[in-house]
């Protein structure tokens, strides 16, 4: 079956569905046999540092993640003008700084149609995708920067939002600013903040200090079963 779970933020994607698959396996016992052992995948990483709606599969559930990696997605992202850091979020070092006392609302508004509907994104270098065998952030860990080239993605919807996220409350102010976001599989928020920021109606650099997504397929924040609810039964009552 096919279930939404909330990732909390310090959780990889990989650890929560480590997590469920643990709380299943021990639960079903079979006379005779040492371990049962329960396929569990989820259909889009999330960034340790995001929290929000995570799709997971079970058993033949797994078949259906390639279209939720691959399916819409709604985010709700809040990030900071004036400092750029290599992840493009706020575990990463800063790497640039750059005057932001000019940029106004209007200014991030009128920037935000040139980042709507088809446009081409350059991957960051952080970022799970493999180059000649190795993910990208291996070897950006590493020092090495490789050339990356642009793939389509879709924002389908992107919008001003002042309401924060987590650690980050609302109503924002700058240097903060809030993006509420509708895109296709494939589209990194982060990259998306960095490119608006340094378009010439803003003028600045930026980097992502939270994230939640909000929408995944027809999974919304209400569907979710949170961390306190990962029992065997909640799991299976979801499913």
């Amino acid at each position: 079956g096919v279930c939404a779970v909330y990732k909390p933020p310090g959780w990889s994607s990989a650890n929560v569905v480590a997590k469920l698959r643990g709380v299943l396996e021990r639960a079903i016992k079979i006379p005779g046999q040492k371990k049962f052992k329960v396929k569990v995948g989820h259909g889009g990483t999330l960034d340790p540092l995001a929290r929000g709606v995570l799709v997971v599969g079970v058993g033949r559930g797994c078949r259906e993640m390639q279209g939720y990696l691959k399916g819409a997605k709604r985010y709700r992202a809040v990030a900071e003008l004036g400092k750029e850091t290599d992840t493009l979020d706020a575990e990463g070092a800063v790497v640039e700084e750059a005057p932001f006392d000019h940029v106004t609302l209007d200014a991030l508004e009128a920037a935000l149609p040139a980042f709507t509907g088809d446009i081409r994104q350059t991957p960051p270098m952080y970022s799970a995708l493999h180059h000649e065998g190795k993910r990208l952030y291996e070897l950006a860990r590493e020092g090495i920067e490789v050339e990356r080239e642009s793939r389509p993605v879709t924002i389908s919807r992107l919008a001003l939002d002042d309401r924060g996220v987590g650690a980050v409350a609302g109503p924002l102010g700058l240097p903060h600013f809030g993006l509420d976001v509708e895109c296709s599989g494939g589209t990194y928020i982060r990259t998306l903040i960095s490119d608006l920021a340094r378009h010439e109606a803003v003028k600045s650099v930026a980097h992502m200090v939270e994230l939640e997504r909000t929408k995944q397929g027809p999974f919304e924040l209400g569907d979710c079963l949170h961390e306190a609810d990962w029992d065997f039964d909640a799991i299976c009552q979801h499913l």
